[in-house]
C-alpha cells in the first residue's frame, strides 16, 4: 500500500519495525506511523499464520499486535510513538511479509484440528505437539520480569467510563453542577467517534467538546487517558492505568462505553488493508491516509463514518462509496478489490484499501457486569435501562444503550442522566 500523509510531520521521531527505520510524529499511535509508512502487515493469525493488519485502531482486534521495546503482545494502536522505539513483529519464521509458517494454510486448505493431528502415534505425537505450540505462539516472554506495583483502593464522587461525546456531555453537565468528575478512557486522547469525522461533520459536536474541554482546563473534570476500566464488581470498578491498578468505589458510576466496530461475515474480511471506516477516519484526522484507491462499503444501518471519510479524503485519493453488503475481498496477502451486493446487483471494484462502515455493536460488557439487562438486535446486544439508570449508583448513556450517534440525541440523554445524578 502506498504510504501517505496529508500534512508534514511537525515533531519527527524515528522508530524501527524489524530493524527498518520508520519516521513518525511524536505521540501518534505507533500503528498509525506504520500504516503511514505502508507497513500494514504487522501480525499473523495464531493457527494458520495468515497476514493481519490494523483494522479498528482502538485496541479491539489483534491486527496490530507486536513486540514493543521487548514487551510482547502490545496493541500498537494504543501506544504513542517515541524516539528509538523498537517494534518487532511476532509469531513468524522468516520475513514479516513472507512467514514460512504460512505453509500450514497451504497444506490444510480445508482447515485442521491440531489437537487431533497425529494423536496417539508414538513419537510423532510429541513432535507435532511441539510444532503446534510453536505455530500457535503469540511471541516470546519478555527478557525481564515486570516489577510488581502496589494496588490501591479509593473512593470517588463521579466516575465516567468513556471519553467519547456521550461521556463528555454527562461530565460537563455534572462538573457545572459542582460534582467532582473523573473520566477514564483507554485511548490516547479524548473524543471517541467525533475524532473520526470530517471537520465539517465534527463541528456539529463543538458545543459538547467545548464544554468538556473547559471543564478539563478548569480542573473540575479529571481526564485519564490510556486507562482501562476492566471490570465491575458490585460498586467496585477495577481500573488499570500507567500508575498501576486500583479499585474505585464511586458515588455515581456512568458507563458510556460506546460501540465496537461492526464485523460482518464475508470472504477475506480479515485481510490486511480491510479496516473499519471509523478507523480510517481516525487516521485521517491525524494526517494519515490509508491508501490511494479506497472503496468504502456502507451496509444497511451503517454510517456515518464511511460517507464522512469519503468527503474528507476525496481531495487526497480516489474514493468509491458502495451501499450494500460486502461479499468477498480480492487478494489474500492484502486487499486488491471488493465485491459488493448492491440494490442494483453485484459490483466489483479495484481498491488497495477497503473500508467497512457496518452498524456498530454496543460495548455492553461492563454494563452487564453492573447488572444491566440486554436485548439482542441485529447489530448486537443493546443495554436496557430506566432513563439511563442501571441500578443504584450506576448509569449508562450513549450508543451502548441505543442512543443514536447524533449530537442532539446525545446531549438530550446526557441531560437526563446528569439530572438524576445531581439530584
Amino acid at each position: 500500500m502506498p504510504s501517505s500523509r496529508t500534512r508534514p510531520i511537525k515533531d519527527p521521531v524515528t522508530l524501527t519495525l524489524d530493524g527498518e527505520e520508520v519516521v513518525a510524529e511524536r505521540g501518534e499511535p505507533v500503528a498509525a506511523a506504520l500504516v503511514a509508512a505502508g507497513k500494514t502487515t504487522i501480525a499473523r493469525s495464531p493457527k494458520f499464520h495468515r497476514p493481519r493488519g490494523p483494522a479498528c485502531l482502538r485496541g479491539a482486534c489483534d491486527g496490530c499486535l507486536a513486540r514493543v521495546n521487548e514487551t510482547p503482545n502490545v496493541m500498537t494502536c494504543l501506544v504513542p510513538a517515541e524516539q528509538g522505539m523498537s517494534v518487532v513483529s511476532q509469531n513468524r519464521i522468516g520475513p514479516r511479509d513472507a512467514d514460512l509458517l504460512r505453509m500450514t494454510d497451504w497444506f490444510f486448505p480445508d482447515g485442521m484440528n491440531h489437537h487431533e493431528l497425529f494423536a496417539g502415534i508414538p513419537g510423532i505425537q510429541t513432535i507435532m505437539q511441539g510444532f503446534a505450540r510453536r505455530v500457535a505462539g503469540l511471541g516470546k516472554l519478555p527478557l525481564e520480569s515486570t516489577p510488581p506495583r502496589k494496588a490501591a483502593r479509593r473512593t470517588g464522587d463521579v466516575v465516567i467510563v468513556g471519553a467519547g461525546p456521550s461521556g463528555m456531555a454527562v461530565a460537563a453537565r455534572l462538573a457545572r453542577a459542582g460534582r467532582a468528575v473523573e473520566v477514564l478512557d483507554d485511548q490516547l486522547e479524548a473524543g471517541g467517534g467525533m475524532t473520526a469525522l470530517a471537520k465539517e461533520d465534527a463541528r456539529t459536536f463543538e458545543s459538547i467538546r467545548g464544554a468538556f474541554d473547559a471543564g478539563v482546563a478548569s480542573g473540575s473534570i479529571r481526564l485519564r487517558t490510556r486507562t482501562t476500566a476492566g471490570a465491575v464488581y458490585g460498586r467496585d470498578l477495577l481500573v488499570a492505568g500507567e500508575e498501576g491498578a486500583e479499585i474505585v468505589e464511586a458515588r455515581a458510576l456512568v458507563l458510556a462505553c460506546g460501540g465496537h466496530d461492526g464485523v460482518l461475515p464475508f470472504e477475506g474480511n480479515d485481510v490486511p488493508n480491510v479496516m473499519s471506516a471509523r478507523a480510517a477516519g481516525w487516521l485521517l484526522s491525524r494526517g494519515v491516509l490509508v491508501g490511494s484507491r479506497i472503496a468504502v462499503v456502507v451496509p444497511s444501518g451503517g454510517g456515518p463514518f464511511g460517507e464522512s471519510f469519503a468527503r474528507a479524503a476525496r481531495s487526497h485519493a480516489e474514493v468509491t462509496v458502495l451501499h450494500g453488503d460486502p461479499l468477498a475481498i480480492r487478494g489474500s496477502n492484502y486487499a486488491k478489490g471488493v465485491r459488493v451486493r448492491t440494490a442494483k446487483g453485484e459490483r466489483e471494484v479495484d481498491a488497495d484499501v477497503v473500508l467497512i462502515d457496518a452498524p456498530r455493536s454496543p460495548a455492553f460488557e461492563l454494563c452487564q457486569q453492573a447488572g444491566a439487562s440486554v436485548v439482542h438486535e441485529p447489530r448486537g446486544f443493546v443495554v436496557k435501562s430506566d432513563d439511563g439508570r442501571i441500578t443504584d449508583g450506576v448509569w449508562t448513556t450513549g450508543e451502548v444503550c441505543g442512543v443514536p450517534f447524533d449530537p442532539a440525541a446525545i446531549d438530550a440523554h446526557a441531560a437526563l442522566v446528569a439530572k438524576q445524578i445531581a439530584s
